[in-house]
């Protein structure tokens, strides 16, 4: 059965999202701490890239299973558990001896990572009406704005002055204190549907998916585009043979009927580009900034912190300017504001006066936060309560695999465009100006959205 609806809770909303933080969190901010992991192991640095990739790969394995769990198990409890299995795996990581201890326990904490996120968005939405879901999706958006944005500079002063088992460290007691508060406020349910797991469909997804992310990951290397080559082909070919599967079957581990509704359809088909080209900003920015500019991590991870106080300054209006301009407006009009940002900041050199950077970050920011709140909301403003969880589920993959295209193109790019000769800041100035492209495309799905979509859900959200 489903928990009933008794309207927004805050607590709730807050529970859930700080769970998001910390999942996002931890999938971005162990890159600064590469260097010095691979100091204390005597590896390559290259090869601690294999933490990243296994958190990555958890993640993205176990998304599609989180929607059946919590049909089988519950919501509640299922949440709470996912909070249990990324304290312990937090713990593992920071007294990790060696390497390959370190890549199990990421793995572990990207399984519990993959449960936190999709089911305890679930969780608010099974209990949040119609009229307060633009109000709720808000209080969800912050996370993945803020995570990716925080972590670089974070994980920089942490490694700098406590040591990298920090990082994990510092997860524990805000784990624990999550847990047991996720304990008081988040209401109990029941297992809604006991259905036996799709093993075709698990099969099928986790090759697509495995496939994807490490076909990304290659392809950026040099020496690796031929194996990265041939698992993008893998990833493809697996992809429609899954979707086949999953139209077919009976009880699905991904329900793609939310497909036939357009306000879900445009969030997860153009909107991902939006996604995409808004998930390049945390790994191209520092980047450029280090490498093109010659500042150090600190200094290019605090300017970089524009970006979220422009995320957080525009969030008590957010909902304000959806329930003016409507959903189609925000969207197109944030997208377009991305990509302006973007190639402002192409053209952004080390001699660039300091106001203007901060001016450029801070006004992405504020349309990164418009638009990601409208996209989330809008998706599920015409679900039908029984279809809840299944379009959750597929919506969570979704952005996982947008999540990986943003920061994969991006290095495509810049590897391309070093290759050629073109050194210095050009890499990244392509970059930026592709991931503008990419962002303009999200517009063409949401200004094609019938005039006056989803208004019941705008004009009735409280502000």
């Amino acid at each position: 059965m489903s928990a009933a609806r008794a309207g927004f809770s805050r607590p709730v909303a807050l529970v859930v999202a700080t769970a998001f933080f910390l999942e996002t969190f931890d999938g971005t901010v162990l890159v600064t701490a590469i260097p010095a992991i691979a100091g204390d192991y005597g590896v390559a640095a290259a090869d601690v890239g294999l933490a990243m990739t296994a958190y990555l790969l958890a993640v993205a394995v176990f998304i599609p299973v989180s929607g059946w769990a919590a049909d089988r198990f519950g919501a509640r409890r299922v949440f709470c558990a996912a909070i249990v299995v990324f304290v312990v795996a937090s713990l593992l990581c920071a007294l990790s001896p060696d390497l390959l201890s370190l890549v199990l326990a990421r793995a572990l904490q990207g399984i519990g990572g993959s449960m936190m996120v999709p089911v305890g968005r679930l969780i608010v939405l099974r209990t949040t009406d119609k009229a307060e879901l633009l109000r709720a999706i808000a209080y969800l958006t912050w996370p993945a704005l803020v995570a990716p944005v925080v972590a670089p500079l974070a994980g920089g002063l942490i490694t700098q002055s406590l040591g990298w088992p920090w990082i994990f460290y510092v997860n524990v007691p805000l784990g624990v204190a999550l847990f047991f508060v996720a304990l008081r406020v988040i209401p109990i349910d029941a297992a809604r549907v006991r259905r036996r797991l799709d093993l075709r469909g698990l099969a099928g997804t986790s090759t697509t998916l495995v496939a994807l992310v490490l076909g990304l990951e290659r392809i950026v290397s040099a020496e690796g585009v031929p194996l990265g080559a041939a698992l993008l082909a893998l990833a493809a070919v697996a992809g429609v043979l899954t979707v086949r599967h999953l139209v077919a079957a009976r009880g699905p581990l991904l329900d793609l009927t939310g497909y036939r509704v357009a306000t879900f359809r445009v969030t997860n088909s153009s909107g991902v580009w939006y996604r995409t080209a808004v998930s390049s900003v945390p790994f191209l920015l520092p980047l450029l900034m280090q490498e093109g500019f010659g500042w150090t991590p600190v200094a290019a991870g605090a300017m970089v912190m524009w970006v979220f106080a422009g995320n957080l300054a525009v969030k008590p209006a957010t909902t304000w300017l959806i329930g003016r301009l409507g959903f189609a407006s925000v969207m197109v009009w944030s997208a377009v504001g991305v990509a302006l940002t973007l190639l402002a900041v192409a053209t952004m050199t080390a001699d660039t006066p300091i106001v203007i950077m901060a001016g450029v970050l801070l006004m992405s920011g504020v349309f990164r936060s418009t638009g990601f709140t409208a996209y989330g909301t809008i998706q599920f403003a015409e679900i039908a309560p029984e279809r809840m969880n299944g379009a959750n589920t597929l919506s969570s993959t979704v952005v996982q695999v947008a999540s990986a295209l943003g920061v994969a193109v991006a290095a495509v790019v810049v590897r391309l465009v070093d290759a050629a000769g073109h050194g210095g800041l050009a890499p990244y100035r392509w970059a930026l100006v592709v991931m503008a492209a990419i962002a303009c495309l999200s517009a063409v799905g949401a200004a094609r959205l019938p005039p006056g979509v989803a208004d019941d859900v705008r004009r009735r959200s409280p502000a």
